[in-house]
């Protein structure tokens, strides 16, 4: 027992001793947790590798043995070494997850490829038929359409419907699931669009569309881009307020210069051009304006070859040189020109120039008033007519059976089946042939007589110098007023069967009647003066001249004239070759 009075003393805390117990606990603790957490410790003592990591699709999230460390692509995501698990996760694939045996230091670049998975997509709209765009593509459905496989991921769709709203949305689709969209398309106000062109041909399209006359848009601005060849292309921005709005385009036409060195210097030029859908015809200034396209020049002189030549005017200057070939213009020569296919082609005679009276005081109303006619221009025409031995050279399928055939006169060809032929014989011979004029014809056919017929006024006399309706007519056909003489045709005869006229030109009466190039005109008034063909008036109609085999004397005078607008067993034609 303690003595009363005395105090025991409290043993003393070694607070230096406990200090570093508890730094040593303190320690223990931070470094075991810096070793599960995969801290400086481990790295120190193990090291540590390196993983980069991509994927496609990319913004996957990353989990590395079950620890999320962000979405690809990451780089220099630091990991201990040893064998890990890489987790891939991605809203629109399946997750991928692989194991990755790493060393010390090592780097590592991971690149995941989700496997393909589709789900499904439904796209309706009020009200149905609505043209649909997927991703920038427009399906060939229209609304309600169920796309089905289809490509996971987030799609733009849009729907549209011509007066109404276009709408656009973002459809997310998932694995194995079946997203829906919907449209609701309001109407909206609409313009009708009815655009003035100058000119006419101008290929118009507004907004990168073709466009058509009445055509319906809602209102908005919209540009108008028109062309045209040989016209500057014009864009036009144009308001389109609600029912018909009229806007006007009009496109400038370019144009270049022509310069042209001439000879002879005398020479008359034209000058064609494309206007307005047909072909424009000037006389020829030094200099002169031109649009830009194609370009026909013809050449004409007295005593020369006639020159023709195509070339394209473009937008600047254009100087081009004509030298006109000096022709020898005897009259009653005789000559053929070579075809380029191989042969040659009709024989042709040159008729002098002159002047004589055209028409009859004595015959039908159409063939008066009379007037004197001057042909100042020299031709060559065929000393007989078209052929059908000259024809098949142009159709082969119309080949005669024998020579005897080949020199019947062709019938059946219409006046254009006529152009087209003479077309065929210039494009053949480099020269220019054509259908006569109808003065040029009266002045062939009259040789210089002012007498009915070309061999006097004496029908009876007929049978010497052409084929018409006859007494051999008669044992077939029926017809009143023909000619007592016989000339041993019932129909065609071969050309040059009969005596020709002073000009020595064959059959101009009779056998076939003649196309020519003049457009039917009721009588010669207003008729000119000089050998031109008439082409205004009624062109649904042309003339023909000469009668045929058929034709009583009074319809095959030199005079005489005739229409039609279509061939027959009785009509053929001759040609014209200019000099």
């Amino acid at each position: 027992m303690r003595p009363k009075g005395e105090f025991m003393a409290r043993p003393q805390v070694d607070n230096k001793k406990l200090r570093w117990t508890l730094i040593a606990v303190l320690a223990v603790f931070i470094v075991m947790a810096d070793w599960y957490a995969d801290g400086v410790g481990p790295r120190l003592v193990l090291g540590s590798a390196t993983f980069n990591l991509t994927s496609n699709p990319d913004k996957a999230r990353v989990l590395i043995d079950g620890e999320a460390v962000g979405r690809t692509p990451l780089r220099e995501v630091r990991v201990r070494p040893g064998e890990r698990v890489v987790r891939l996760e991605h809203r629109f694939h399946d997750a991928v997850a692989q194991r990755l045996e790493t060393g010390r230091g090592e780097v590592r670049d991971v690149h995941i490829d989700f496997p393909p998975v589709a789900g499904s997509l439904e796209i309706v709209s009020n009200p149905r038929g609505a043209e649909l765009v997927v991703n920038g593509e427009k399906l060939e459905d229209v609304s309600p359409v169920l796309l089905s496989p289809f490509p996971t991921g987030a799609h733009e769709v849009s729907a549209t419907i011509h007066g109404r709203q276009l709408k656009t949305r973002i459809a997310e689709v998932l694995p194995r699931q079946q997203t829906d969209v919907s449209f609701e398309l309001e109407r909206v106000a609409m313009s009708e669009l009815y655009v003035s062109r100058s000119p006419g041909n101008v290929k118009l399209e507004v907004d990168g569309e073709p466009y058509e006359p009445g055509m319906t848009l809602p209102i908005g601005t919209y540009k108008l881009r028109a062309a045209s060849p040989g016209y500057e292309p014009k864009e036009l921005s144009v308001e389109l307020v609600a029912g018909r709005n009229e806007p006007a385009i009009r496109l400038v036409r370019l144009q270049g210069s022509l310069s042209l060195a001439i000879e002879p210097r005398d020479a008359t030029i034209e000058v064609s051009y494309p206007d307005g859908g047909n072909w424009r015809t000037v006389s020829y200034r030094d200099g002169m304006a031109i649009p830009t396209g194609p370009v026909r020049l013809r050449a004409s002189a007295v005593g020369h070859r006639r020159y023709e030549h195509r070339l394209t005017m473009q937008a600047k200057p254009l100087r081009h040189a004509i030298r006109l070939e000096k022709y020898n213009i005897e009259p009653g020569r005789r000559f053929r020109d070579t075809l380029a296919d191989g042969g040659e082609g009709p024989l042709l005679v040159i008729v002098p120039t002159g002047t004589f009276r055209m028409g009859s005081d004595a015959g039908s109303i159409d063939e008066r008033p009379v007037r004197s006619v001057s042909v100042s221009v020299p031709f060559a025409i065929a000393v007989h007519e078209t052929t059908r031995g000259d024809y098949v050279r142009f159709k082969p399928s119309e080949a005669p059976d024998d020579d005897i055939e080949a020199r019947l006169p062709i019938t059946g060809v219409s006046w254009p089946g006529a152009q087209d032929y003479v077309e065929w014989l210039s494009e053949q011979t480099g020269n220019r042939y054509r259908l006569p004029s109808e003065a040029e014809w009266e002045y062939a056919a009259r040789a210089g007589t002012d007498s009915r017929f070309y061999f006097g006024n004496d029908a009876e006399q007929f049978c010497g110098h052409a084929n018409i309706a006859d007494a051999t007519f008669l044992v077939q056909y029926v017809k009143d007023g023909t000619t007592d003489c016989s000339d041993d045709n019932l129909r065609t005869a071969a050309v040059g069967t009969f005596k020709p006229n002073a000009f020595g030109i064959h059959d101009m009466l009779g056998n076939v009647e003649e196309w020519v190039a003049d457009c039917w005109h009721d009588d010669y008034r207003g008729a000119p003066s000089s050998q031109q063909s008439r082409t205004g008036g009624r062109c649904a109609a042309r003339v023909i001249r000469g009668g045929a085999w058929d034709s009583i004397p009074e319809e095959a005078t030199v005079s005489y004239r005739s229409s039609s607008n279509r061939g027959s067993g009785t009509r053929g034609f001759r040609v014209v070759r200019e000099l």
